[in-house]
């Protein structure tokens, strides 16, 4: 009795195995890796549910989070959920964050690649790139890297509230919180 029972397990695992392979030949996996073209910050960002960080403005790229899984084979129609919420860049703005989602088509792709990377484009625009190339690279399908307009970064300095940045540079003093000077 015993060992027809271990038969049928070991047939029961033999089978699932064989299903996990055969699916596995279907998907692959990718990391995910942001890209901002936009002055708002990205407090999160989320691809079919899964996920993917976050990204400061006019930045990303570099970074990556594991992992999505998706069709070894692209096909017309191939789309894909993204939600992010977004708030304002300056440290002193307002940090409420605003949700946004759409549905977005997946770019045409001949081969599975190693990184999906998401392209946060002005007007809400996403696009979605497999790819094992990075972008600025010669070679990569998608938009070029994010670039912040001349000026961004000293324009958000110079309008901050008078002492804004003052608060930052207190002295530390371990197992404390920084104290006035």
């Amino acid at each position: 009795m015993t060992l027809r029972l271990f038969k049928a397990l070991g047939l029961a695992a033999g089978l699932a195995l064989t299903g996990c392979s055969q699916a596995e030949e279907t998907t692959a996996t990718a990391s995910m890796s942001a890209y901002n073209h936009t002055a708002d910050y990205i407090h999160q960002y989320y691809i079919n549910g899964q996920w993917g960080g976050n990204s400061r403005a006019y930045g990303g790229g570099g970074s990556f989070v594991c992992c999505i899984i998706y069709p070894r084979q692209w096909h017309e129609g191939l789309s894909a959920t993204v939600r992010w919420s977004t708030s304002d860049t300056a440290p002193y703005g307002s940090p409420e964050e605003t949700w946004h989602e759409k549905m977005v088509s997946i770019e045409r792709y001949e081969r599975p690649a190693n990184t999906l990377n998401v392209h946060f484009l002005p007007g809400n625009e996403v696009r979605l790139v497999f790819s094992d190339y990075v972008s600025g690279h010669p070679s990569y399908p998608g938009p070029p890297p994010p670039v912040a307009p001349e000026g961004f970064w000293e324009d958000i300095e110079k309008n901050a509230p008078p002492g804004f940045y003052e608060q930052f540079n207190k002295p530390y003093v371990p197992g404390q919180m920084p104290v006035d000077k």
